[in-house]
This record gives C-alpha cells, sequence and structure tokens, in this order.
C-alpha cells in the first residue's frame, strides 16, 4: 500500500503506526506532587486514565523534555522522544523524594485515531494517552492568530504501547478484527479504504505536521514553548513555581518570544525532504530552520519550521547538505504562531487595559492612545 493510502485508514482509525517515541513510568506515594513541581503542568489532581501534556524546562525557560503523562492508577505512564534521557533527567532531581522511575525501553509506542478497535486492544497492555492537542487546555493559552481556523481541529491522536515479545500477536489481533468489518470502506472525504493498516513513522509524522503538533524531536538548545504554540497544551500558567516558569510568564506578558513556528508546503517537484536541520533563507538571509518534514497525503511534501520572528510570511528557500551535494527547494509559508508575538491571553490582557483607560480631561491637549 501506498503511503496514501496508509494515512488515509490512520485517519480514519482503520490503522496503527510507530511514532518513534519511548515510554517510562513514575511511581511512588510522591509521584503526582514531585512531577507537579518540576514539570510546567498540574497532574497532581489527574484522574486514572486522564491525559495531559508537560514540559521539563531549563532555568532559562528552554525546553529540554516534552511528555504525554496519563496515569493507571498510582502509576504514571510518560510518552516522549527520548526516555532514556527524560530518567536520567528525573533521576538526578529524586533527592529525598519516594518515587521509582523505570525507562520501557522494551516497549513499542503505537499510535492510532479515533473511532478505532485499537484502544480495545492496546488497552491491555498499559493506558492510553489521548493527545490534548490542539485544545486550550486549563491554564494554557495560544500564540496562533484568533482569525485562523487550526487544521489540527479534527486531530485526534492517542498512543499506546505494545510489549516488544507481543508485536506481532497484537498485530494478527487487531487484523482479525478488522477484517471481520465489511471492506472497501468509504471514509467521509470520499476515499476508499481497501484493507486496514500498520504504517510507518514517516505516516503518523505527516499527520501531525498537517496538525502543526510539535514534538520533543523538533526542539533545539534554544527553543522556548511559546515559539512552538505550546502553551495550548503543555503550560499551566497559574501552577506554582518550577523551572523557567519566569521566563515563560515574562514572554506570556511582555510578549515578542525571538522566534516562531512556521507551517511549510515545500516545491514537490524534487522526491527529497529536507532533514531536521536544513537552513531557511530569505533571499540570502539565514532566519530559520527546519524542525520536521514528510509526505502527506493531500498536502504532499511539508515541514515544520522556525524562524525569527521578524522572518517574512511569503516564500522562503530550504537549503541542505547531503555528503558533497547540495539541495534547495522552495517554500511557502503558513502562520502558525503570530508574527506579532502576543498571546491570546497578553492580548486580553492589552483589551483590557485600553478599555478600562480614563480618557484625560477634553481641555488637557493630549492624546489617549488605546493599547
Amino acid at each position: 500500500m501506498t503511503f496514501v493510502d496508509n494515512q488515509v485508514a490512520l485517519r480514519a482509525g482503520y490503522g496503527i503506526a510507530e511514532t518513534g517515541l519511548e515510554v517510562l513510568t513514575v511511581s511512588g506515594p510522591d509521584a503526582p506532587s514531585w512531577l507537579t513541581t518540576l514539570s510546567s503542568q498540574i497532574v497532581a489532581d489527574m484522574g486514572a486514565g486522564e491525559s495531559r501534556e508537560m514540559l521539563f524546562l531549563d532555568a532559562h525557560g528552554r525546553v529540554k523534555f516534552a511528555a504525554g503523562i496519563v496515569w493507571a492508577g498510582e502509576v504514571a505512564w510518560l510518552f516522549t522522544s527520548d526516555a532514556s534521557a527524560l530518567a536520567q533527567f528525573l533521576e538526578s532531581m529524586k533527592f529525598m523524594s519516594r518515587v521509582e522511575v523505570t525507562a520501557c525501553l522494551d516497549q513499542q509506542v503505537c499510535g492510532f485515531f479515533a473511532p478505532s478497535l485499537a484502544e480495545e486492544v492496546l488497552a491491555g497492555f498499559g493506558p492510553i494517552w489521548s493527545d490534548p492537542w490542539p485544545g486550550i487546555t486549563s491554564g494554557g493559552t495560544a500564540y496562533s492568530p484568533r482569525s485562523a481556523v487550526h487544521p489540527g481541529r479534527d486531530y485526534s491522536a492517542c498512543l499506546g504501547v505494545i510489549p516488544g515479545e507481543k508485536t506481532a500477536k497484537v498485530r494478527a489481533e487487531l487484523r482479525n478484527r478488522w477484517e471481520q468489518l465489511s471492506w472497501p470502506r468509504e471514509t467521509a472525504d470520499g476515499y476508499s479504504l481497501s484493507a486496514p493498516v500498520f504504517s510507518a513513522e514517516s505516516d503518523w509524522r505527516a499527520l501531525r505536521i498537517a496538525a502543526w503538533r510539535p514534538y520533543g524531536t523538533d526542539i533545539d538548545q534554544r527553543t522556548l514553548p511559546h515559539e512552538l504554540d505550546w502553551l495550548r497544551t503543555a503550560v499551566h500558567l497559574n501552577k506554582g513555581c518550577y523551572c523557567g516558569q519566569e521566563t515563560v510568564a515574562r514572554i506570556v506578558n511582555l510578549g515578542h518570544p525571538p522566534r516562531r513556528a512556521v507551517f511549510l508546503h515545500l516545491d514537490g517537484t524534487s522526491s527529497l525532504l529536507p532533514p531536521a536541520g536544513a537552513e531557511l533563507y530569505a533571499g540570502s538571509r539565514k532566519v530559520g530552520t527546519v524542525r520536521a518534514s514528510a509526505n502527506h497525503f493531500e498536502d504532499g511534501p511539508i515541514a515544520l519550521g522556525l524562524v525569527k520572528r521578524t522572518a517574512p510570511t511569503g516564500e522562503l528557500t530550504v537549503c541542505w547538505q547531503e555528503g558533497e551535494e547540495e539541495h534547495s527547494l522552495a517554500a511557502t509559508v503558513t502562520v502558525i504562531t503570530d508574527p506579532a508575538g502576543v498571546s491570546w491571553q497578553g492580548q486580553s490582557q492589552i483589551d483590557r487595559k485600553s478599555f478600562s483607560r480614563t480618557p484625560p480631561p477634553a481641555d488637557s491637549g493630549s492624546l489617549n492612545i488605546a493599547g
């Protein structure tokens, strides 16, 4: 089957995909309060099976790790891009806390979309994490333009785990269940599915890029959560102190993160895709880098990029080198993070201040400029 078939079946809920993600567990009586203290999210009040997202920042507010979290009883399952590195970081922060951290490297993290029989099958091996993207969760805010319709509005991604030694058995069980349905199946948008699919990571990546969904693999050493519009789902602005909180709050209140995320439609005349780190140019001026790319079943070659806040919003050129060969592609830019650099919460603060301002006396000779 082609990547078109795979992505259509995945999106319709009749397939599972490799995601490239990993999982670790955190347990112990102090785990809820400890994870809340360390991260950008409140997780101490979560119920069993509830899903949230969290970031671990450095002292300057830059993203070190991103993780989806779901509780199974008294055990927190964290889905992340590098379980070993996150586990090592958490171990270094234990001190006297009564917690146990375990990187579950024998578990394969699979992704799927609801409605799907996959949830019923995979739930037998651990909890299912339901991605909150792109909703604005409690305590969050957004950096996308208010007037735009978010392309991820129908993005209903979920993650589950399969023990490595049971992968073949789970695939066989899913195939048997799906094959009991009538095939071919027609999707609501007119595609015909001939069979369920087991897709590669590239198919999963294409769907999440199209939804503007950032992953921990998209960050570099300077990434701030505001730049990727990550405050939608991964940051609670009203929680207690945590590492990096001062930077997060300052940028929300004052605006203007130094960079912003963009969605890129790449020139489809070439079969090449730029790797993470490929450079983005406006004319001869370097303005950013590509963070992830993939071939999408409808949009063709697409990518997420991080550019300077002042970078133009029209077209850019992607440049990279493979061996001794240099490559370049034209890229059309769609705004993800508003170039104005003000969050929805920050804009509301400006609006409230403007509304509450008292005009000067008519004979004062001064002007009242709102904003």
